[in-house]
C-alpha cells in the first residue's frame, strides 16, 4: 500500500513538473497576448517583469495591423501556433509563436464567425518570479492578413 502511495505521489510530482515547464509558460504567454490584442495594457503590465505600459502600447497588436484599431469591430478569441519553446540556462523560456487574430471589420455584423484573420509573429521570453510566469521581453510583428473563408 505504501508503495502504491509513493508511486502516485511521484506521478503527481512528475505531472506538476511537466505542466510547470511546458504548459504553464505557454498559457501565460497566451493570456498576455490576448490582453495586448484587446489593448488592456495595464492588465498586461501585471503579467510582466519590467516592461512598461508605454512599451507594450508601442508593440500592440492592433497598432501593428494595417489600419490600426479602427479596423476591429468585433474580436474573437485568438488561435495560437507554438513554433518553438526553448529553455535558457537562467531558466528563461523563449516561446516563438503565431497568433491568429480573428476579427470582423466595420460593416460585418456576424457574431457567429470571423470574416478576417491577421497573423502576428511573436517572440516572448518568460521567467518564473513569485510562483508565476512573467513576460520579460515581447516582440510582435505583422505576418499578413486574409479573409477566413479563403483558408
Amino acid at each position: 500500500m505504501k508503495r502504491i502511495a509513493a508511486i502516485v505521489a511521484l506521478g503527481a510530482v512528475a505531472g506538476f513538473w511537466y505542466y510547470e515547464t511546458s504548459h504553464a509558460p505557454v498559457n501565460a504567454y497566451k493570456a498576455f497576448a490576448e490582453e495586448i490584442l484587446h489593448r488592456r495594457y495595464d492588465a498586461a503590465v501585471a503579467m510582466t517583469d519590467g516592461i512598461t505600459a508605454a512599451e507594450l502600447a508601442r508593440s500592440g497588436t492592433q497598432e501593428k495591423i494595417g489600419a490600426g484599431p479602427t479596423m476591429f469591430q468585433t474580436l474573437f478569441p485568438s488561435r495560437f501556433t507554438i513554433e518553438s519553446q526553448e529553455r535558457g540556462s537562467d531558466g528563461t523560456i523563449t516561446v516563438k509563436a503565431t497568433q491568429q487574430v480573428l476579427f470582423n471589420p466595420p460593416g460585418v455584423e456576424s457574431v457567429m464567425r470571423p470574416a478576417m484573420m491577421a497573423l502576428m509573429k511573436q517572440t516572448v521570453a518568460l521567467r518564473k518570479k513569485d510562483s508565476a510566469w512573467k513576460v520579460v521581453s515581447f516582440e510582435n510583428s505583422f505576418g499578413g492578413m486574409e479573409t477566413v473563408s479563403s483558408r
